[in-house]
């Protein structure tokens, strides 16, 4: 793949909002046009030049395009917005909104991520080695989809309202999750390894969707119904899918393990389920 070096000239607390620093944005230009290309500083409209360095090859097709921002990137919204494919490694931290909306690619930040991050995600595989902010893969206020597809993998925690409106897609957290995971959620999978936040899957409809609390539930809500304790085959299979594929490598001690079934949320009359591990049901 042909490389571009995005380097951020410093930390600002005033944030950059830069909806451009994908590879479709970036393919078939040139470095001139690239660094000429417009991002917002505040109330200003800015060229990308003055707040990030550019350097590298620029790939024809986007496919062909790694973006590699080396630095601290806290400040910087959007990095990957919509994009469709190739690929973004975030070396540090990144700012609000990273992977919204993207449909294909490969996006990895090295630290933390903000808020939103992999909101309304539609495809590609989106890996935060850090932690993750509140909203991860969630809907955007007023809209009634969040993730609709694609893979959000956090090797650290979460914040509130994980898979919010989830619809399709898969999203693993290998640490913990804050309240409200799951939330109006009708569709997809979310595997949390680490303990399930409270409130998890309120006002959650189903259509074939559920939440794997592998690392135990802080609490399961009253609204839903325990129906059995057993060992589903079809969960051996996405742990193996983890641990092989997608590298999650502790997935593999979850093979076999005997999980809590609850359904719900009756409140609503839905069908979605929370299955907890045995060993930390409430």
């Amino acid at each position: 793949m042909d490389k571009l070096v995005l380097t951020p000239r410093g930390f600002s607390r005033v944030p950059l909002e830069a909806e451009v620093i994908t590879p479709d944005a970036f393919a078939g230009k040139s470095v001139k046009e690239i660094r000429a290309l417009r991002v917002h500083y505040g109330n200003r409209e800015v060229e990308m030049s003055e707040y990030i360095h550019v350097q590298g090859k620029v790939a024809d097709a986007p496919v062909d395009q790694l973006i590699v921002v080396d630095g601290d990137a806290r400040h910087i919204k959007y990095i990957g917005r919509g994009m469709t494919a190739g690929r973004i490694v975030v070396q540090g931290d990144a700012g609000m909104h990273t992977g919204s909306q993207m449909s294909g690619g490969d996006i990895t930040v090295a630290g933390d991520a903000g808020d939103w991050t992999g909101a309304e995600m539609r495809g590609g595989l989106l890996r935060v080695l850090g932690d993750a902010g509140n909203l991860l893969g969630a809907a955007y206020r007023g809209s009634s989809e969040g993730m609709t597809g694609g893979c959000i993998i956090v090797n650290g925690s979460a914040g509130s309202e994980v898979g919010s409106f989830m619809r399709r897609g898969m999203m693993v957290v290998e640490g913990a999750t804050g309240p409200f995971t799951g939330v109006h959620m009708n569709g997809g999978e979310i595997f949390v390894f680490g303990p399930l936040g409270r409130r998890a899957g309120a006002q959650a409809k189903g259509n074939g969707g559920f939440i794997a609390a592998l690392g135990g539930a802080r609490e399961v809500l009253p609204t839903y119904v325990y129906e059995a304790t057993y060992a589903p085959g079809f969960m051996t299979l996405y742990m193996r899918q983890l641990a092989e594929n997608l590298g999650v490598k502790h997935a593999a001690r979850y093979i076999g393990e005997p999980l809590r079934r609850y359904r719900g949320d009756m409140a609503i009359g839905g069908s979605a389920e929370i299955l907890v591990a045995e060993k930390g049901a409430p």
